[in-house]
């Protein structure tokens, strides 16, 4: 089955401009699922925004221990359930999971409900009721689908307009028929996440209402990215590796001369070399058959490392590292494997001078800045 990437559009407000949220999220990606953790704190202001993080905080840390989602979600619940009062960092909270099949949990407490925006419509998502030591809190299982959202949101949106406009706040029903109204066919989600944010402010007129935020999370067919860069420590193994990468699903990159010597002898075919490089502040491109991209090794993946962030002039670079950042820009999920061979080369004096790292070094860099940009990254070393 192809990749299902789950992006999520995030928009805030705080009460007082200039001051911190009092709400909180935080997103954690792995190769099985996508974990999104909403907390909106007691108040608003410093306090909250603490007591947000700490949910948050503690939500995540118990997960990356080992702990199941739900046995986490009620030890959360079973610390807020005795912090109800503003003594204390209270913060109301949900917790998202979805699989990369699209199965999804959704486990909240003292949290609005949640929309769906599937193929027709824009609908409320089903709640069943969780028993707790205090407060309210509910459980959801559905099935997201490609072209899909789920809308989360802190009481800042469905309280909006409460006791002017509306008795009761806009309320997630008035959110729900919001969404329903601008029709779902096509939807950008990344604009109605802002809309809804300008709809909720728009109610509170010129009151501060609360902190705002909402999350939209949806999935699509991901774009995949492999790159194969070094050869692995013993030869007899390259033609292993060759065949591992080439017979994954997505667009392939090989970084490295010798790495696409071995690629090219498994495939019967051969390397050419860029004979007019565009640029020559990069080392050129090489060709293959087959292979989306071909580049150096450790030179082109230190600029790409340099370039990666950058927005909006990648274009006007016509080198090769510009290409390798352009195609993991675009990328949902990218998979690095790097050969650990020893390449005396690497040790030369002249790359020291230069801050160019060796590809075992520099792979793993670039992985932590993909991974801040939202993207799904894993380094295997053969």
């Amino acid at each position: 089955m192809a990749y299902q990437h789950v992006e999520v559009e995030s928009q805030q407000s705080s009460k007082h401009p200039g001051t911190p949220c009092g709400d909180t999220f935080l997103v954690k990606r792995t190769i099985y699922h996508t974990t999104i953790i909403l907390a909106d704190g007691i108040g608003s202001g410093i306090k909250a925004h603490i007591a947000s993080q700490m949910n948050t905080s503690r939500m995540s840390e118990l997960l990356d221990g080992g702990v199941s989602l739900r046995d986490a979600f009620f030890s959360v619940v079973g610390t807020m359930s005795k912090w109800r009062d503003h003594t204390m960092p209270f913060a109301a909270f949900l917790v998202m999971r979805i699989l990369n099949d699209g199965m999804t949990i959704l486990l909240k407490y003292e949290m609005p409900q949640s929309v769906l925006l599937n193929r027709k419509r824009a609908v409320l998502i089903p709640e069943s009721p969780l028993v707790v030591p205090a407060g309210l809190s509910s459980e959801s299982y559905l099935h997201l689908h490609p072209g899909e959202g789920i809308l989360l949101m802190s009481d800042g949106i469905t309280q909006a307009g409460m006791g002017t406009i509306f008795s009761r706040g806009w309320s997630a029903e008035g959110v729900e028929g919001f969404l329903s109204r601008r029709g779902v066919n096509d939807i950008n989600f990344s604009q109605t996440a802002r809309d809804i944010i300008q709809k909720a402010q728009e109610h509170d007129k010129s009151l501060n209402g609360d902190d705002k935020t909402v999350l939209l999370a949806h999935m699509s067919v991901g774009c995949v990215v492999d790159v194969l860069t070094g050869p692995p420590t013993e030869k007899t193994k390259d033609a292993e590796v060759a065949a591992g990468f080439l017979s994954a699903e997505g667009a392939k990159v090989v970084c490295g001369a010798t790495t696409a010597d071995i690629v090219a002898k498994y495939s019967g075919t051969k390397v050419e070399v860029e004979q007019r490089p565009a640029s020559y502040s990069t080392p050129p491109r090489y060709f293959i058959n087959g292979i989306d991209l071909v580049t150096e090794g450790a030179v082109t993946l230190t600029q790409t490392y340099n370039i990666i962030e950058e927005e909006g002039v990648l274009f006007q670079d016509k080198s090769a590292a510009a290409d390798l950042a352009a195609l993991l820009q675009k990328a949902d999920f990218i998979r690095f494997t790097v050969g650990k061979a020893r390449n005396p080369a690497n040790a030369d004096i002249v790359y020291r001078k230069q801050g160019i790292l060796p590809r075992e070094k520099i792979v793993p860099l670039l992985a932590q800045k993909l991974e801040r940009m939202g993207k799904l990254v894993t380094v295997a070393f053969v």
